[in-house]
C-alpha cells in the first residue's frame, strides 16, 4: 500500500478531505472513495495518524502559521505527560501490589526529579504524595485535552476552505497559463502560489499608494 507522506506529494484535495472528515484513507495513493468495503485496521489507523500529522506539522511551517505550531507542540507535551503518568501509576502500583522497591529504582531513572522517591527514607508518605501528584498530572492533562480539542477545531474551520474557488482565483491573480486541479496539486505548491498571490497583491497595493502619493504632489 503505497502512502503520501509529505506536503510534496499530498495533494491539496486530499489534504483537506482529512481536514474535514478526518478519513487518514485519503493518505492511501490509490483510494477511491467509493469503495466502501476499504477500511483501515486498528494499526494502520495509528500509523496513518502518525504521518498526517507530521504532514500537519510540514504544512504549517510552510504557511507560516505560528497557531498551528503552538497547537502541535501542546499535542506532544500532552503526550509526554500521559506516558509519564502511565509509567509512573504502573510503576507505583507494583510497589503497592508486591512491595518490590525496583520499581520505585526505576521511577527514580525517570528524568523527572520531583517524581522520585527517596529510597532511604521512609516510603509509603512518599508514596501518598507521589499518588496525589499523579491526580493532578491526570486532571492537568484532561484540561490541556480539553483546550487542545477546542484549538484543534478552530484550526480545522480556518483551513477549510474552497479550493475551486480559490483555485481559480489564484489562475487568474497570477496569471497563469494552465488551470490548477486541487485533485493532484500538492499542498506545497499550493501553499507557494497562496504566498505569491499574497506578495503580488501586497506589491499592487504599494504601487498604488507610491502613484497615489506622486499624484497628490503634483
Amino acid at each position: 500500500m503505497k502512502l503520501y507522506k509529505s506536503c510534496s506529494t499530498l495533494p491539496i484535495r486530499r489534504f483537506h478531505n482529512i481536514i474535514e472528515t478526518n478519513d487518514l484513507r485519503n493518505l492511501v495513493i490509490d483510494f477511491d472513495p467509493e469503495n466502501i468495503e476499504f477500511e483501515l485496521t486498528e494499526e494502520q489507523n495509528i500509523e496513518f495518524a502518525d504521518i498526517f500529522e507530521t504532514i500537519y506539522y510540514e504544512y504549517s511551517e510552510l504557511s507560516e502559521n505560528h497557531k498551528l505550531r503552538r497547537t502541535l507542540k501542546k499535542r506532544h507535551l500532552i503526550n509526554d505527560w500521559t506516558f509519564l503518568y502511565t509509567i509512573i501509576t504502573s510503576l507505583v502500583n507494583l510497589y503497592i501490589d508486591y512491595g518490590n522497591t525496583s520499581s520505585l529504582t526505576l521511577i527514580n531513572e525517570i528524568n523527572e526529579p520531583k517524581y522520585h522517591i527517596k529510597l532511604d527514607e521512609p516510603i509509603d508518605k512518599q508514596i501518598i504524595a507521589l499518588t496525589n501528584k499523579m491526580k493532578g498530572l491526570k486532571n492537568k492533562i484532561k484540561i490541556a485535552k480539553l483546550k487542545l480539542a477546542k484549538s484543534l477545531e478552530s484550526n480545522k474551520k480556518q483551513v477549510k476552505i474552497d479550493l475551486d474557488r480559490d483555485a481559480l482565483y489564484l489562475e487568474r491573480n497570477l496569471e497563469l497559463k494552465r488551470s490548477i486541479d486541487p485533485n493532484i496539486t500538492p499542498v506545497a505548491s499550493w501553499v507557494k502560489m497562496i504566498q505569491m498571490s499574497k506578495e503580488k497583491a501586497k506589491d499592487y497595493a504599494r504601487n498604488t499608494n507610491n502613484n497615489s502619493r506622486s499624484r497628490s504632489r503634483h
